[in-house]
């Protein structure tokens, strides 16, 4: 895997694209999204192919991680 970049898209936040070349192809990206969420961090986001969709599809669900944390709750840990 290489890093190609990290993102700032929401605050509290750092997330983590990376490459995969071995498992792309020449028609579509394989990327691996990572996160760094309040200080915790190596959330897996999501690992897959890039869609149109995938940018937001990342967005929300670190958000709804992020507004777990920020509740309290400590079954996010758990997963």
């Amino acid at each position: 895997m290489k890093i190609l970049a990290r993102h700032k898209w929401l605050v509290g936040c750092t997330i983590t694209e990376s490459d995969d070349e071995n498992k792309g192809t020449a028609i579509q990206a394989y990327r691996r999204f990572t996160a760094t969420i309040r200080g915790w961090r190596n959330w897996l986001i999501y690992e897959g192919f890039v869609t149109e969709n995938t940018k937001q599809f990342v967005i929300d669900k670190v958000k709804s991680i992020r507004k777990r944390i920020d509740k309290g709750d400590d079954s996010v840990f758990n997963f």
